[in-house]
């Protein structure tokens, strides 16, 4: 009965009875009748492919492929990419090639590239789809760039297969290799892709610094060109500093480790070959996760960082400090300051005693931004007695001093709109936490809140007159010193001294050659 009726069916000769009849039974042709029939996405589309999908390949393929693209592909409190991994893994069982490239295709876009590899390995049976081989292999090339696997890479990219597609998706993805460096011949620095020459960028007199950024994969390096875009627009930091193509870094080189609650931290010795094919005073590197930092010249962040968090982390390269409460105990918030160490952060001694306007002069000489304090903006407060005085900090001298001619550090608070000497969160850390009072706070320019406090608020325009006031002054030292200082920890002293030379030939200030050279940045 069920071969008579899957062949009238098959002939469009049946009766409604026995259509019916034939549906009662699941017999596949009458599925397939009432699946075309019925509106997709709709329960009884859904019932008909899963009843389908036990033996119809093409029925769990559309099952897998509507969980991944509906917004109500949820079923049974599953979540949808789950269901589609699902129905693809059903296609597969049933012999389905699409199935397998689609799956692994699904697995390299949610950023998991070694299951992508995995699943490729089930095509038993060489393609025959001219789209599934074009599919494939530009994967396989993509899985491979994400691995880390160069050779591979190029080897692909030069085979037969891969030239003759002649596809805006394979010319597409061979432009990005060039583009982005991927594959890079050790001794010129050159891409061997096509025979193309990658421009680097020089140095010019209009970059107060110079940044090269690295990612590990073809979507992070996407992302760091619009982030660029972004930032040139929307950011006023944008004009000091110029930035290359991103470019292309093996994960194999790296060893670095992140989390979403920690800091990014790399073993920056690794970066010694780097330093033989960028010309930039400064590098950065993007990661899948981690948070964002600055640690000398080189700048870390991840994927999720927006371009508010990037231009925060930039202004660090370029000598700003963190408005927010800093690491505990770091060296600048240890004492008052010896000399001027930032754009917009002193640390400096709460109280003073004697003749106000030789204090504010001797004060003004150590702040970056003392130009732009005007005359009628106090920086000092009378006290009657130090010890008695509420202070800025919460610690308070303990020895008196009594007398007209006593002042506490700071811009009265019917001020806030002028640029002073406003109290800043800096070192709060190491300030309110010390087991010894502290005679010492930090301050900043600005009262109000900055990108150097919340990442979403502006960079100010003070800072930036500051920053072209002194656009050297404190900027941080070229990469090679992070490399320099890295390799001389783990013993490769005449490593060290090469990238330690190369470090100070950026460096035109006999002051700050002299702190490379001494290791004191």
């Amino acid at each position: 009965m069920s071969g008579y009726l899957t062949r009238q069916i098959n002939n469009n000769n049946y009766n409604d009875g026995q259509l019916a009849h034939a549906l009662k039974k699941n017999n596949v042709a009458a599925l397939i009748v009432q699946e075309a029939q019925a509106k997709p996405g709709s329960d009884d589309w859904l019932d008909l492919n899963r009843k389908l999908a036990k033996t119809q390949s093409g029925a769990a393929l559309k099952l897998a492929n509507w969980y991944l693209s509906s917004p109500k592909g949820k079923q049974q409190g599953l979540d949808d990419k789950v269901q589609a991994i699902m129905w693809f893994k059903q296609a597969i069982r049933l012999d389905s090639q699409k199935a397998v490239v689609q799956l692994a295709q699904l697995h390299f876009d949610r950023g998991d590239a070694v299951e992508a590899k995995s699943t490729l390995t089930l095509l038993k049976k060489e393609l025959v789809s001219v789209e599934l081989i074009e599919t494939r292999l530009i994967l396989t090339v993509k899985i491979a760039i994400h691995l880390g696997n160069v050779r591979l890479v190029e080897q692909m990219v030069n085979s037969e297969p891969f030239k003759l597609l002649l596809s805006d998706k394979s010319e597409s993805l061979l432009a990005d290799i060039v583009n982005y460096s991927i594959i890079v011949n050790n001794k010129t620095g050159q891409s061997t892709v096509a025979n193309k020459n990658v421009k680097r960028l020089e140095t010019t007199a209009d970059c107060i610094s110079s940044l090269q950024l690295f990612a590990t994969n073809l979507a992070h390096l996407k992302h760091l060109e619009r982030l660029i875009k972004s930032f040139k627009v929307q950011q006023p930091l944008a004009q000091y500093i110029c930035l290359p193509t991103p470019r292309y870094i093996n994960p194999g080189l790296l060893d670095c480790t992140a989390g979403s609650q920690r800091a990014i931290s790399c073993n920056e010795a690794r970066f010694a070959n780097v330093a033989k094919q960028v010309n930039t005073r400064h590098i950065g590197l993007m990661l899948a996760k981690g948070g964002a930092n600055v640690h000398l010249g080189m700048l870390y962040f991840d994927a999720d960082d927006d371009v508010d968090v990037f231009s925060h982390e930039v202004s660090h390269l370029l000598g700003f400090v963190d408005e927010y409460p800093i690491a505990k105990n770091h060296n600048k918030c240890q004492r008052a300051q010896q000399r001027a160490f930032s754009h917009n952060i002193v640390v400096l001694n709460d109280y003073y005693h004697g003749e106000p306007q030789v204090i504010r002069e001797k004060i003004l000489a150590d702040v970056p931004w003392a130009s732009l304090i005007k005359g009628s903006t106090p920086i000092l407060q009378a006290v009657d007695n130090i010890s008695s005085s509420p202070s800025l900090s919460k610690a308070r001298p303990s020895k008196k001093t009594e007398g007209k001619d006593n002042w506490r550090l700071g811009t009265p608070i019917e001020y806030k709109e002028q640029v002073g000497l406003h109290i800043s969160e800096s070192c709060d850390n190491t300030i309110f936490t010390s087991d010894i009072p502290s005679r010492y706070s930090a301050y900043k320019p600005l009262h109000r809140r900055t990108q150097l406090r919340y990442y979403a608020s502006d960079f100010p325009k003070e800072y930036l007159s500051v920053l072209a006031e002194r656009p050297l002054e404190f900027i941080m030292p070229s990469f090679h010193y992070n490399i320099a200082l890295a390799l001389f920890q783990q013993d490769n002293i005449e490593e060290g001294k090469r990238l330690l030379h190369q470090a100070l030939l950026w460096e035109d200030d006999p002051r700050r050659k002299t702190l490379v050279l001494k290791g004191q940045f």
